[in-house]
Protein backbone atom coordinates (compact mmCIF):
# COMPACT_ATOMS: atom_id res chain seq x y z
CA UNK A 1 0.00 0.00 0.00
CA UNK A 2 0.84 3.10 -0.73
CA UNK A 3 0.40 6.94 0.51
CA UNK A 4 -0.38 9.78 -1.36
CA UNK A 5 0.53 12.58 1.25
CA UNK A 6 -0.75 15.18 -1.50
CA UNK A 7 -3.57 13.75 -2.26
CA UNK A 8 -4.87 13.53 1.63
CA UNK A 9 -3.37 16.96 2.55
CA UNK A 10 -5.67 18.09 -0.02
CA UNK A 11 -8.72 15.97 0.73
CA UNK A 12 -8.01 17.33 4.60
CA UNK A 13 -7.31 20.76 4.00
CA UNK A 14 -7.98 22.11 1.01
CA UNK A 15 -7.07 22.80 -2.78
CA UNK A 16 -4.51 25.65 -1.56
CA UNK A 17 -2.15 22.38 -0.53
CA UNK A 18 0.64 21.99 -3.53
CA UNK A 19 2.99 19.22 -2.17
CA UNK A 20 2.59 17.13 1.26
CA UNK A 21 4.59 14.56 3.25
CA UNK A 22 5.18 13.34 6.83
CA UNK A 23 7.52 16.46 7.66
CA UNK A 24 6.53 19.21 5.23
CA UNK A 25 3.64 21.04 3.79
CA UNK A 26 3.91 22.93 0.47
CA UNK A 27 0.68 25.50 0.18
CA UNK A 28 -0.24 28.06 -1.66
CA UNK A 29 -1.23 31.38 0.13
CA UNK A 30 -1.32 35.81 -0.12
CA UNK A 31 1.42 37.49 1.65
CA UNK A 32 0.56 40.63 3.65
CA UNK A 33 0.49 42.71 0.57
CA UNK A 34 -2.00 40.22 -1.40
CA UNK A 35 0.80 38.97 -3.83
CA UNK A 36 0.95 35.16 -4.12
CA UNK A 37 3.00 33.14 -2.63
CA UNK A 38 4.15 29.80 -1.79
CA UNK A 39 5.39 28.57 1.27
CA UNK A 40 7.02 24.78 2.75
CA UNK A 41 5.70 24.47 6.42
CA UNK A 42 7.96 22.00 7.95
CA UNK A 43 7.48 20.25 11.51
CA UNK A 44 10.12 22.83 13.09
CA UNK A 45 8.86 25.94 11.96
CA UNK A 46 4.92 24.72 13.27
CA UNK A 47 6.98 24.38 16.51
CA UNK A 48 8.80 27.92 16.37
CA UNK A 49 5.55 29.29 15.73
CA UNK A 50 3.54 27.97 18.58
CA UNK A 51 7.18 28.80 20.75
CA UNK A 52 7.20 32.12 20.01
CA UNK A 53 4.26 33.90 17.94
CA UNK A 54 0.79 31.64 19.06
CA UNK A 55 0.22 33.38 22.35
CA UNK A 56 1.51 36.89 21.21
CA UNK A 57 -1.57 39.34 22.04
CA UNK A 58 0.17 42.38 21.00
CA UNK A 59 0.94 42.12 17.42
CA UNK A 60 -1.31 41.76 14.72
CA UNK A 61 1.41 40.67 12.21
CA UNK A 62 2.67 36.90 12.89
CA UNK A 63 5.28 34.73 10.60
CA UNK A 64 5.23 31.02 9.88
CA UNK A 65 7.35 29.41 7.53
CA UNK A 66 8.23 33.22 5.78
CA UNK A 67 4.38 33.99 5.58
CA UNK A 68 3.47 36.97 7.44
CA UNK A 69 0.31 38.06 7.38
CA UNK A 70 -2.57 38.77 9.98
CA UNK A 71 -2.40 37.42 13.09
CA UNK A 72 -5.94 35.48 12.56
CA UNK A 73 -5.23 33.91 9.20
CA UNK A 74 -1.24 32.97 9.90
CA UNK A 75 -2.68 31.31 13.10
CA UNK A 76 -5.50 29.47 11.26
CA UNK A 77 -3.08 28.21 8.67
CA UNK A 78 -0.51 27.09 11.55
CA UNK A 79 -3.66 25.18 12.81
CA UNK A 80 -3.93 23.59 9.80
CA UNK A 81 -0.71 22.15 9.62
CA UNK A 82 -1.15 21.17 13.30
CA UNK A 83 -4.14 19.33 12.26
CA UNK A 84 -2.17 17.38 9.32
CA UNK A 85 1.19 16.52 11.54
CA UNK A 86 -1.12 15.42 14.20
CA UNK A 87 -2.33 13.09 11.73
CA UNK A 88 0.82 12.09 9.52
CA UNK A 89 3.98 12.19 11.82
CA UNK A 90 2.76 12.62 15.61
CA UNK A 91 5.56 12.23 17.17
CA UNK A 92 7.75 14.07 14.75
CA UNK A 93 5.43 16.98 15.94
CA UNK A 94 6.22 16.10 19.51
CA UNK A 95 10.17 16.47 18.85
CA UNK A 96 9.67 19.33 17.08
CA UNK A 97 7.49 20.80 19.91
CA UNK A 98 10.59 20.04 22.63
CA UNK A 99 13.93 20.94 20.40
CA UNK A 100 11.91 24.46 21.20
CA UNK A 101 11.17 23.54 24.86
CA UNK A 102 7.55 23.40 24.45
CA UNK A 103 5.61 20.36 26.38
CA UNK A 104 3.02 18.86 23.90
CA UNK A 105 0.07 17.81 24.94
CA UNK A 106 -1.15 15.59 22.24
Amino acid sequence: MTTNYTTDAREMLGNFVEEAGETFLVIRAENAVGEPQTIRITLDNLAEFYATQADELTSHTRTLAGLSGNWFSISVLADFAHRWFQRVNIEGMRQAARKVGLEPRF
